[in-house]
């Protein structure tokens, strides 16, 4: 029998694993058995940053930064990007860096995926889907001007472009399909044989 949990919503058992209840759909938060805040890079401790109301958690050694998940959405949202951020100049995209391979995340431990922020951007981070992001140190002033200059724009453009392509395919496919079709009916050996009677 699997372990369960009280939803605080609706006060149902459900699975200990599960973050949105299946039966209200109402958030279940994790209990806060996080480990202490270190450094995934350099090992640490991670001290607390306030910036823009909210606290980031700060390596001194390498200038790596912990943004939890809502602070990461919140850090990089366009309307708070475009209201801070002054462009100087056009931001260019750098070649990657080939970090020390994939990291534990700071609060489980767990290793986190890597992935490049807005698909074209090239700035990897390093992200836990349960509670945040790993940026190494001038990450975050990369991703906020790439955001400023319109990249996530530009990521958009492509992907429209790439499903417009796919779209267009498989209209292609429908009528050949279609066309294969009436063939099959056309010449369909009962048709032909009984069509007198």
């Amino acid at each position: 029998m699997p372990k369960t949990k009280k939803c605080r919503h609706c006060k149902k058992d459900v699975n200990i694993k599960y973050t949105v209840c299946p039966l209200c759909g109402g958030d279940i938060p994790e209990k806060a058995d996080s480990l202490p805040p270190e450094c995934p890079r350099c090992k640490k401790p991670l001290e607390p940053l306030i910036m823009d109301e909210d606290e980031y958690d700060l390596c001194p050694e390498c200038g790596g930064l912990w943004l939890d998940r809502l602070e990461f959405h919140r850090a990089t949202r366009e309307s708070t990007v475009y209201r801070e951020v002054t462009i100087k100049k056009e931001y260019m995209r750098e070649p990657s860096k080939d970090s020390a391979g994939y990291i534990p995340c700071v609060r489980c431990g767990k290793l986190m995926i890597r992935e490049n922020f807005g698909k074209i951007s090239g700035v990897l981070i390093d992200q836990c889907g349960k509670h945040g992001v790993w940026l190494d140190g001038g990450e975050l002033e990369k991703i906020r001007h790439f955001i400023a200059d319109g990249g996530l724009e530009k990521s958009q453009d492509r992907e429209i472009e790439k499903n417009r392509a796919k779209l267009k395919e498989i209209a292609q496919t429908v009528q050949e399909t279609a066309f294969t079709q009436r063939l099959i009916h056309f010449w369909n050996p009962k048709r032909w044989l009984f069509r007198d009677w």
